[in-house]
């Protein structure tokens, strides 16, 4: 068997002679070679290949990118990783171990965040921190996987590498973790598909096997790509890139895509897709053009990250920072707003009543004799008249008015595009109600509550302050005027 090396752009790919003849492409590279050269560059994923030599035989741009070395500089250390590439002192990866066959040392060197893969036989994972790379070095997930030749045979391994940092930092202090791996080759548990320039299937790895639960077998040959994501005939990401029609990128991903900042001509979204599991999941998807050396089009490649924990968790913080901040304005008694919203509620009504020249009308109401109820049935069955007052306030307001429970007894409500007339309607609304409801404090007989309600209209530009002590003197004179009744002036 004769072992032949071929040096494209930044790649280096081994291929070997077994007396067998197969078609090849202009430049000597067999048509399979080409596309996984290919696949190699349309990836974002760090990935590098060693031979059963431990050589590198494939160092892709994004693994430049990663470390900061290029593939030429490799060959020039004569197909090894520099020591201090990876890690700050001398340290076997996974892809050597592998080709080593020394798994008693990888679980050494790895025991503690070491897995076997679910989806490739015989490959690892494993998250390391890598101190040589960045200004404080980088946290890495690793996937390494053994490569073999069709008869059995150990070609080399394939090993690659996900800058995981942010997230296992975060991970550490929430106790939340995602499985995100990244890699398109047959090594690699990254759900990915190929096509060729006839849209048709011509790669469709085990990992979207499990994801889409469709073979390899039934899909390979045909145009059914869309068939594992959709209910109906529509183009994937890879297709519309394949057709060079970026402008149906809009139509059918709307704002939701964004344009790789490390693949050029390759394009990223995040979208719901429900047909998959039971209850549907989120997806993150990256589909680049893959081109010979020549610039001539041999197809295009997608790959896909199940997003879905992390989706669910940002929604779930969402609804937490919403609940909190509800928690933050409401008052907890009556589950009206509170005193400190009500300020910065009133000065934007105020401000938009004076941009627009709109009515703006406000009631502040007290409960009447509200210390004398509490001295003599005691502070709970005060309590349940304030929330009394509040459910009937709520009841009597419109869906564009506010109520705050303002202090002690005191309430006051918002009322937008509404003059004095008006708001006197609402105030004697709330005022009847309340005055119909019965209450029995410690089971005896029931006693009538009641309220007097003062009304103040906005006056454009003047201050906060003014339509405050307007309100709260109306309040007043309701009262000096026998109670349970609405005053304005």
């Amino acid at each position: 068997m004769q072992n032949v090396k071929k040096r494209t752009g930044g790649q280096v790919i081994a291929q070997a002679r077994d007396g067998v003849e197969r078609r090849m492409l202009p430049g000597g590279r067999r048509e399979g070679e080409q596309i996984l050269a290919m696949m190699m560059e349309g990836t974002p994923i760090p990935t590098f290949v060693i031979d059963h030599q431990h050589r590198i035989i494939c160092w892709n741009r994004a693994m430049e990118a990663l470390t900061g070395i290029t593939s030429r500089q490799i060959m020039v250390e004569g197909g090894a990783i520099p020591p201090d590439a990876l890690y700050d002192e001398e340290k076997p990866n996974l892809a050597n171990l592998l080709v080593n066959g020394a798994h008693g040392e990888i679980e050494r060197l790895y025991n503690q965040r070491l897995k076997k893969s679910d989806v490739i036989e015989g490959a690892y994972e494993v998250t390391d921190f890598f101190p040589a790379l960045g200004e404080e070095g980088k946290w890495l997930r690793c996937t390494a996987a053994i490569l073999r030749w069709p008869g059995g045979d150990i070609f080399g391994a394939i090993q690659t590498l996900e800058d995981v940092t942010d997230r296992f930092e975060t991970e550490e202090n929430l106790r939340k973790g995602e499985a995100l791996l990244s890699a398109v080759l047959r090594g690699s548990p990254i759900p990915t598909f190929v096509i060729n320039t006839d849209h048709r299937v011509i790669y469709w790895n085990r990992a979207l096997e499990e994801l889409s639960q469709i073979r390899a077998a039934d899909i390979i040959g045909t145009r059914h790509q869309w068939k594992a994501f959709y209910d109906y005939e529509r183009p994937c990401m890879a297709d519309i890139l394949l057709d060079e029609r970026r402008q149906d990128l809009r139509r059918w991903y709307f704002e939701k895509y964004t344009k790789s900042k490390l693949i050029d001509e390759a394009f990223e979204a995040t979208d719901f897709f429900p047909a998959l599991g039971d209850e549907g999941k989120w997806l993150r998807f990256t589909a680049a053009i893959l081109r010979d050396s020549d610039g001539t089009i041999l197809g295009a490649i997608e790959t896909l990250e199940d997003v879905t924990a992390r989706i669910l968790a940002e929604e779930a913080l969402r609804a937490s920072e919403k609940k909190y901040r509800n928690l933050s304005i409401t008052d907890g008694l009556t589950g009206l707003f509170n005193g400190r919203h009500f300020y910065s509620q009133l000065r934007v009504e105020m401000e938009r009543a004076t941009r627009y020249g709109h009515d703006l009308s406000l009631l502040f109401f007290d409960i009447d004799d509200f210390k004398q109820y509490n001295d003599t049935f005691g502070h709970l069955e005060g309590d349940k008249v304030l929330i009394r007052l509040a459910e009937v306030t709520r009841r009597c307001l419109r869906k564009t008015d506010s109520a705050y429970r303002f202090g002690g007894e005191e309430f006051t409500a918002i009322l937008p595009e509404t003059d004095a007339q008006a708001a006197v309607v609402i105030a004697e609304r709330i005022r009847l109600e309340f005055r119909e409801e019965k209450f029995s404090p410690g089971g005896g007989e029931a006693v009538q509550v009641t309220a007097s309600i003062g009304i103040a209209r906005y006056i454009s530009d003047e201050p906060l302050t003014e339509i405050l002590r307007r309100a709260d003197m109306n309040m007043y004179q309701a009262k000096a005027r026998g109670k349970d009744g609405v005053f304005f002036e």
